[in-house]
């Protein structure tokens, strides 16, 4: 803890203590640490609050997007240095690389160099350009497998079809029809309809799931006249992990018909007949090409590497047993901003600020790291996150979610848009949430503890309402579209405050001056009020209710 902010907290320790003397007699000790909690929420002030998301929001600060492959951004490394001050301020353990509050992770940018790349069957060349072309990739190098043909590639789980039974993928080549994009192919309406992993699967989710090396697309005549050969990139976390906003880790090749059909030749499976299944709705049997099939491709591409980062933090829990369950409180940091307006200097008319989406949220939870220092301890560790990376897929998200930080997070707590009311101006079309409320996601559906500190908070912390509509699976602010998802995808409960969408958002209108500061406040006392309650509950916030049909391959933690 730095001499400075020594005597902060000693003031804070002594106001704690007075307010609770002053109690009398007769509370319980629960109910006394309860009521100095309440006394730290206090310590979330609007003028705080407003301090910190100016300069966050600044026009020095350009926006704050994130650093990437080739482009760096100086005004995101000015705000995560103004956060990582503050932390050391407040005496938060540093949680980043050597000793510091920066978590760095590899982001990779590979562009194909087409002169390089190369392709064989059984050994005989294949063409680039000529035989065959790449649509995605992520991991340069040679991939070489046998190939398994799974007719369009759907499973329909409730009808018992399913075109990989008896194979193993993992590792292997699936040889599909199936469009580009890995949509269904083939398939009547009726048999398509319903919800992906409950009603039917396409090849994408069972290559990414199933492990498959690769997926070789059949061609057709759309794909054909639009055959263009080009030095295709892809950019995303190294390792590639998750699935929300993540690039698709499953490299697709398109083959010609004449790799096609020397691919099928002397096979039990007849070209022309897979070449004509879209039409006939006659998809051959599923099987394994053999070895003499092997197909190899040299992904041969050129890299360029960055080490964005995210700004983390802990405190400790005070319990010797429970401190190793954690509760993750995140914010992204970065904001959505286009390349060219983050440039020092430029002066630019359409300065992009991100106040709302996300300053709101990051100086909401600097504020709640100034009560939980000043309240009693809980007994749970809680990891303070700022990540980067969130506008353009979030990478910093990932990261931990997917790290071995993940192994010991028992629940989720996201301010992500916390600072916007809905004013009679508002377009009726936006969901943008009034003064007096903010929109709650997660606990509902997934944990009875995690929603029971939720409902204790909303009595005890009673600053703002909760408006529950999103906890809804099918809505897109439940999954994918919420800051959560990848811990979601890793079966950890979640709780997530948001104010809904509004004009400005990802517009360079989003400016401080459009804040309502008080909202910032009142929702960073019940995001506060809840995540301490949780923290300090004897029973982890176990996921022990429903498994989302848009999250059907998750394993939640019981």
């Amino acid at each position: 803890m730095s001499p400075s902010s020594r005597p902060l907290v000693l003031c804070a320790l002594l106001g704690l203590l007075s307010g609770a003397s002053a109690l009398g007699a007769g509370q319980t000790p629960d109910r006394l640490r309860l009521e100095q909690v309440k006394a730290a929420a206090a310590r979330i002030r609007a003028d705080d609050v407003l301090r910190d998301v100016s300069d966050l929001a600044s026009d020095a600060n350009m926006g704050r997007r994130t650093p990437f492959p080739g482009s760096p951004s100086p005004g995101y490394d000015a705000a995560a240095a103004y956060v990582a001050r503050q932390l050391r301020e407040l005496g938060i353990k540093p949680m980043g690389d050597d000793g510091t509050y920066f978590q760095h992770y590899t982001v990779t940018r590979v562009t194909l160099d087409t002169a390089q790349v190369t392709g064989a069957i059984g050994g005989e060349p294949l063409t680039w350009g000529d035989d065959f072309i790449i649509n995605n990739f992520l991991q340069p190098g040679v991939r070489e497998a046998n190939v398994i043909y799974v007719g369009n590639g759907v499973r329909l789980l409730k009808q018992g079809v399913d075109p990989y039974a008896g194979f193993e993928i993992r590792g292997k080549w699936l040889l599909v029809n199936a469009p580009v994009g890995g949509q269904v192919r083939g398939v009547s309406v009726s048999n398509q309809s319903g919800v992906v992993g409950i009603d039917y699967t396409t090849v994408n989710e069972v290559a990414r799931h199933g492990g498959a090396l690769g997926i070789l697309i059949v061609p057709t005549e759309a794909t054909l006249a639009n055959w263009n050969p080009r030095a295709v990139t892809g950019q995303d976390l190294n390792p590639s992990v998750g699935v929300a906003y993540a690039q698709f880790q499953v490299p697709r090749v398109i083959l010609s018909v004449a790799a096609l059909r020397r691919l099928l030749a002397d096979t039990p499976v007849s070209a022309d007949a897979v070449l004509n299944a879209d039409a006939t709705k006659a998809y051959p049997a599923s099987v394994d090409l053999g070895t003499k099939k092997r197909v190899s491709i040299n992904f041969a591409a050129t890299t360029v590497e960055a080490r964005p980062y995210n700004v983390v933090g802990m405190l400790e829990g005070s319990d010797p047993v429970l401190k190793d369950e954690w509760i993750s409180l995140a914010a992204h940091l970065d904001g959505a901003v286009p390349q060219a307006a983050s440039v020092p200097g430029n002066n630019l008319p359409d300065q992009y600020n991100a106040a709302d989406d996300n300053a709101s949220g990051s100086a909401g939870n600097m504020a709640i790291a100034r009560a939980l220092v000043a309240a009693p301890r809980p007994k749970r560790s809680i990891l303070l996150i700022w990540d980067s990376g969130e506008e353009v897929g979030l990478w910093g998200t990932r990261t931990i979610a997917y790290g071995p930080w993940s192994e010991k997070l028992v629940l989720h707590v996201s301010n992500d848009m916390i600072g916007r009311s809905r004013t009679a101006d508002t377009p009726a079309t936006l969901n943008l949430s009034p003064a007096d409320t903010i929109y709650v996601t997660g606990p509902k559906l997934l944990s009875t503890r995690a929603e029971a500190a939720l409902q204790r908070a909303l009595q005890e912390f009673p600053f703002i309402k909760a408006d529950r509509v999103y906890e809804d699976v099918s809505s897109q602010f439940y999954y994918p579209r919420t800051d959560a998802g990848p811990y979601l995808e890793r079966g950890i409960p979640i709780m997530q405050f948001f104010n809904g969408e509004h004009s400005d958002y990802h517009r360079p209108t989003d400016e401080v001056g459009k804040l309502d500061i008080d909202k910032i406040v009142n929702v960073s006392k019940l995001s506060f009020g809840a995540l301490w309650l949780a923290a300090d509950d004897p029973e982890r916030p176990r996921w022990d209710g429903i498994v989302p049909q848009t999250l059907w391959w998750v394993k939640p933690r019981r």
